[in-house]
């Protein structure tokens, strides 16, 4: 009776330890994506007076896209089944001159599933307030950085740049689904110039989006480990018998 009694407490205290790691071990799940941009003036001319600069009025400015932009948008949305969190970096706008902003994204889950979708603008505008003409040249550089934390996770920035008239101008991605998990791209829109007549307005502006994907599910106890815990069921029993036999 006594041996039964003791199998059973072997067995349920198996399968007890067997539950408790298959309910309590998830695989935490994490990403991080950034987009620093940075605006050069590479030079500005007043055609009609040199040197004077007066009727020229430079904007430069960053905003994050907190809905959709446009119907059927599928970025600026953050979705969670499970637990976890997304926090988003929003730099202050330089007031210094510098034009330069780092937008960057990251969040982690615990169990479930994420999906974290984020739109940003960036601009530098040149307004002619004057009654000159400018002949202005500009460049923008780039360094977007993309992680996930496993396999199973996937992370991408992807930049396109534009002229106030919306015609193209390049496009570039870093992206983690090529089986790596820490993408860094640095690129450059190269020089970017443009004569601006008395009255117009003229900008290169930049969207950066980010599309961040998390799962996060329970981990199944490693082989070893019910080997180990099967043998020391055995050794309980091979205890049990010797202090059965006679002396």
């Amino acid at each position: 009776m006594q041996s039964s009694i003791n199998s059973r407490v072997s067995l349920a205290l198996l399968a007890g330890l067997g539950l408790a790691a298959t309910e309590t071990a998830n695989a935490a799940a994490s990403f991080n994506s950034s987009a620093a941009l940075s605006y050069s003036i590479e030079g500005i001319a007043n055609l009609n007076n040199p040197g004077d600069l007066s009727g020229l009025e430079i904007v430069g400015y960053f905003r994050q896209i907190d809905a959709p932009a446009y119907p059927g948008d599928e970025y600026s949305q953050v979705q969670i089944h499970g637990s976890g969190l997304v926090s988003a970096n929003n730099p202050e706008l330089s007031t210094s001159g510098s034009f330069s902003y780092t937008f960057a994204v990251s969040g982690t889950l615990a169990e479930g599933m994420l999906d974290a979708h984020h739109l940003a603008w960036y601009g530098l505008e040149f307004r002619n307030n004057g009654s000159d003409s400018y002949a202005i040249s500009l460049r923008l550089d780039y360094l977007l950085g993309a992680a996930a934390g496993s396999a199973t996770d996937s992370s991408s920035v992807t930049i396109d740049f534009f002229n106030g008239d919306g015609l193209w101008q390049g496009y570039d991605r870093a992206d983690t689904a090529f089986n790596e998990l820490n993408v860094v791209r640095a690129g450059s829109s190269g020089l970017f110039g443009f004569e601006l007549a008395a009255g117009q307005t003229e900008g290169l502006y930049a969207d950066v989006r980010m599309d961040n994907h998390l799962e996060a599910s329970p981990v199944p106890l490693p082989a070893a480990v019910w080997s180990f815990l099967a043998g020391v069921i055995g050794m309980l029993g091979l205890k049990k018998r010797r202090s059965e036999q006679p002396a």
